[in-house]
């Protein structure tokens, strides 16, 4: 099945179309059968009211029958033990009621009039033989007809008690009418869906451009209004998300003065408390409040960061990643040893926001080199991602928590030790980052023991 509205809506319009199609080109052809069979009953009941060559049959006193040597041009007059029946000459009930009632004949019983059509091969040879001999047939050849299959036969009883039996060739349905009841469906289906193609796609063309501002909104947090386009329930609901865009921006503006204002009126005291400690003359107590501070300026950098993702006003620049990479690997000079970088064979630049990208990396690398005691860096394209691959030989994480390490002050007590610092924040932050980037960030243990963190985003 396909994806997107507008294909299932012409898939299933199609489908019904064609059915529905399908079954009035039966209707037709069973139509045009009808009434070959109907003209046909018409002509030889006609030939006996006529009188044409039929004599002595058993019906009411006074009602006789004179020859028709016309008749014989384009009729079988055969003479049989008993009417033609049997599985390849069913009655037809309908008509041979109506044939009655023409002939004045009962209806039911022993002399009924019956009317039977089937193909000509079933007929005897010597009936067949005169069918081949009959001029019509010829005519019908030469007129582009091709060779008939069937044959219609009233079979009347005489009052010797042997049936007359009067055989007509059914007229083949012409290469013609074939040919237009096809065209006449094709035409009357493209026109149809051609005009369903058009509606499904006034409606689907405005739910795209829907889906298209709810993914900038949602992955950019940038609000771009939406022309309201469409039949009027749809023209409502872009109304409607219009309307939620601009109410969202206004609270997420507004929580971004809030955040701002709340770091600000919390880093002033804390920087004022530094200033304090540092005249603390015990040096063990001195040292223990700074860090406690430190750890407390860092959880709320974090989480104003964190809080902020969505609203960032960093512009996006194309940026190398290796060289990118290369100034954060800077920031690690102490543990120079343990950090391994594999630049790629080439050039590999994206376009990105610096600052966001930078802490994410950072808090990866930080995290390989804090737990696993190495880091191990790698830069791949694959299709339109960029990936940075970071790997460590550590303890790894159990499967079952991995997932859960992306939660905020999350942490796998089994694999990473608590008293090492962090403050849970980091693997959030990255991937908050990388989402921003059209892109995610993944965990996953190496055969060979340790993690690998994987940082995606467009390329």
């Amino acid at each position: 099945m396909p994806k997107s509205l507008y294909a299932q809506l012409l898939l299933a319009a199609a489908l019904a179309l064609l059915v529905a199609q399908i079954i009035n080109a039966a209707l037709l052809f069973r139509a045009i059968k009808s009434r070959s069979e109907t003209e046909a009953a018409t002509l030889v009941v006609g030939s006996v009211i006529a009188g044409a060559g039929i004599e002595a049959i058993e019906r009411p006193a006074g009602r006789g029958f004179q020859k028709n040597r016309a008749g014989r041009r384009s009729l079988i007059y055969l003479t049989s033990k008993h009417p033609i029946g049997g599985e390849y000459f069913p009655a037809d009930r309908e008509l041979s009621e109506r044939a009655a009632g023409f002939l004045a004949l009962p209806a039911t019983g022993p002399a009924a009039p019956v009317i039977a059509v089937g193909p000509i091969a079933a007929l005897p040879d010597d009936w067949r033989r005169q069918i081949s001999e009959r001029p019509i047939l010829r005519r019908l050849l030469r007129k582009g007809y091709p060779a008939p299959e069937r044959v219609l036969v009233l079979s009347i009883r005489k009052a010797d008690g042997n049936w007359a039996n009067i055989l007509t060739i059914l007229r083949p349905m012409e290469r013609g009418a074939v040919l237009s009841i096809f065209l006449q469906t094709m035409l009357l289906y493209l026109l149809v869906l051609a005009a369903l193609a058009i509606f499904a796609r006034r409606i689907s063309r405005p739910l795209a451009k829907l889906k298209e501002g709810m993914a900038v909104f949602g992955e950019k947090g940038q609000a771009v209004a939406i022309e309201e386009t469409g039949p009027s329930d749809i023209r409502e609901l872009i109304a409607a998300f219009n309307g939620m865009q601009q109410r969202l921006d206004a609270l997420l503006s507004e929580k971004d003065v809030m955040l701002g204002a709340i770091g600000h009126d919390l880093k002033t005291p804390l920087s004022s408390l530094r200033v304090r400690v540092e005249s603390v003359e015990d040096d063990g107590e001195r040292d223990q409040m700074v860090a406690s501070i430190d750890e407390m300026t860092a959880i709320l950098d974090d989480i104003l960061t964190l809080a902020r993702m969505g609203k960032s006003g960093e512009l996006v620049q194309l940026t190398d990643i290796s060289a990118l990479i290369e100034t954060i690997l800077d920031d690690f000079v102490a543990q120079e040893g343990q950090l391994v970088f594999h630049p790629p064979g080439s050039s590999i630049s994206a376009n990105i926001r610096p600052m966001l990208l930078r802490r994410a990396l950072r808090n990866l690398i930080g995290n390989a080199l804090r737990y696993g005691g190495n880091a191990e860096i790698r830069v791949d394209r694959e299709d339109h991602l960029v990936e940075v691959t970071v790997l460590d030989n550590g303890p790894g994480i159990v499967g079952a928590d991995i997932e859960a390490m992306f939660e905020p002050f999350a942490r796998a007590e089994a694999s990473r030790n608590k008293a090492s610092g962090g403050t849970g924040l980091g693997l959030t932050i990255a991937r908050a980052i990388a989402r921003a980037h059209g892109g995610d960030v993944i965990l996953s243990n190496r055969a060979e023991g340790g993690l690998a963190a994987k940082l995606t985003m467009m390329g």
